[in-house]
Parts: structure tokens; C-alpha cells; sequence
């Protein structure tokens, strides 16, 4: 697990590099970005503050685990990717068998009648 703290408050950043000092990382080398604000990043963003995934005050055991268990969801979410595409396809290809089906139904019907 590699992170990014790119936090506007001073102490909160040296706060999160010294309980987490091992996990640092430049934001292109890392899994997600931790931060005291909302900001641009196609990486993950795990916010601290009011209304966030974690509120003040915090102790490190805390802060640990909350960041595993953010890196654990989206590591699961990357691993649905694929599977959710592959579904998506296989829902694509039965609605277009059906429309065939319908369709072909639809002519045999009106052929029939004419």
C-alpha cells in the first residue's frame, strides 16, 4: 500500500508522515491519495475531516485501519471491473439474441398473414 498526503493543513500533513511514514509516495507512484480536501485525482481520494472517511481527532491505530480497510475496498472494486464488464457483455449479447429472436418472430408473423 503506497499513499500520497496532499493535505492544505501543515500539521496534518507531518502528523499523517510521521504515523505513516513508511507507507509516503509520489501521487504517481501511489494506490491513493489522502487528503484534507476534495481534489482533482484519478486516484482514489480518502478524505479527512467533517463528513469524511475520517474525522478529527484520530490516533494512529485509527488512521491505520481506516486506510487498509479504504485500500482493501478498492482493491475489490478493481478486482469487479472486469467481471462487471464481462456481465455487461453477456447482458448485451442476450438482449441482442432476444431482439433477433423477436424480429425474426415479428416477419414470420406478418408473412404468414399477408
Amino acid at each position: 500500500m503506497k499513499i500520497s498526503f496532499e493535505c492544505d493543513c501543515i500539521l496534518l500533513q507531518k502528523t499523517l508522515l510521521l504515523f505513516c511514514g513508511n507507507l509516503a509516495a509520489h501521487h504517481k507512484d501511489c494506490d491513493f491519495v489522502v487528503s484534507d480536501r476534495e481534489i482533482a485525482t484519478k486516484k482514489p481520494l480518502f478524505i479527512i475531516g467533517k463528513n469524511a472517511h475520517l474525522s478529527h481527532p484520530f490516533t494512529r491505530a485509527t488512521l491505520l485501519d481506516t486506510l487498509e480497510e479504504f485500500y482493501s475496498a478498492t482493491q475489490i472494486s478493481k478486482a469487479k471491473e472486469p467481471d462487471q464488464i464481462a456481465n455487461e457483455k453477456s447482458l448485451e449479447q442476450k438482449v441482442s439474441n432476444l431482439i433477433d429472436k423477436f424480429k425474426a418472430d415479428l416477419l414470420e408473423i406478418l408473412r404468414a398473414n399477408q
